[in-house]
C-alpha cells in the first residue's frame, strides 16, 4: 500500500510541526513536550515535594534548614514512582542541585521584595515631602491672599473714613459760612 504524493507531504508537514512543539529531549533520543529545564515540570528523581527536599537516594527527606526526616509513606510512594520512571538507574545519585537553585531563587525573591519595599518607602517619603511642600505653598499663598484682602479692606475703610471726615469738615465749613452770611444780612437789615 503506497501513499500518494499529497498524503506523504501532509504527513511530513504534520510530523515537522509536531516536532517543533518539542522543547527538548528526555536523554533517550525521544522528544519530550515537557518544559525543558523547569524544575516544576520535569520528571527528575530528586527535588522538592511537600515542602521537603529529596536528594534522589536514601530514606530521608530534608526540610528548609537541611534537617533530615525519615520520609512518610506518601513521600516514599511519590519518590519511588518518580525514580521508577528513570530507565538508566546507573546515573541515580545524591543530587542537591535543586536545593541550591531554590535557595538562590528564594534569595533573589527576597532581594526583589526588599527592593520593592525600599522603593515603596522611598516613593512614600517622596510623596510625603511633595505633599508637605505643596501644602506649605498652598498655605503661604492662602495666607498671602488673606493678608492682601485684609490690607485692602483696611485701606478701603481708612479711605472711606478719611473721605467721610473730609466731607464732614467741608459741610461744617459751608454751614459756618452760611451762618456768618446769615448773621451779616440780619445785622445789615437791622
Amino acid at each position: 500500500m503506497g501513499l500518494s504524493k499529497r498524503t506523504a507531504i501532509a504527513l511530513a508537514a504534520t510530523t515537522t510541526l509536531l516536532g517543533a512543539c518539542s522543547t527538548g529531549y528526555d536523554g533517550y533520543g525521544v522528544a519530550s513536550a515537557s518544559y525543558y529545564g523547569d524544575p516544576y515540570y520535569d520528571d527528575g528523581y530528586y527535588g522538592w515535594y511537600d515542602n521537603y527536599y529529596y536528594p534522589g537516594t536514601g530514606y530521608y527527606v530534608y526540610d528548609r534548614d537541611r534537617r533530615a526526616h525519615r520520609w512518610t509513606d506518601r513521600q516514599r510512594r511519590y519518590w519511588q514512582a518518580r525514580r521508577a520512571a528513570i530507565r538508566d538507574r546507573r546515573h541515580i545519585r545524591d543530587n542537591w542541585n535543586r536545593w541550591e537553585r531554590r535557595a538562590e531563587r528564594r534569595e533573589v525573591r527576597r532581594e526583589y521584595r526588599r527592593d520593592i519595599r525600599r522603593d515603596a518607602r522611598q516613593e512614600a517619603r517622596r510623596d510625603a515631602r511633595r505633599d508637605a511642600r505643596q501644602e506649605a505653598r498652598r498655605d503661604a499663598r492662602r495666607d498671602a491672599r488673606q493678608e492682601a484682602r485684609r490690607d485692602n479692606r483696611r485701606a478701603a475703610r481708612q479711605e472711606v473714613r478719611q473721605q467721610a471726615r473730609q466731607n464732614a469738615r467741608r459741610e461744617a465749613r459751608r454751614d459756618q459760612r452760611r451762618e456768618r452770611r446769615g448773621e451779616r444780612r440780619r445785622v445789615r437789615d437791622d
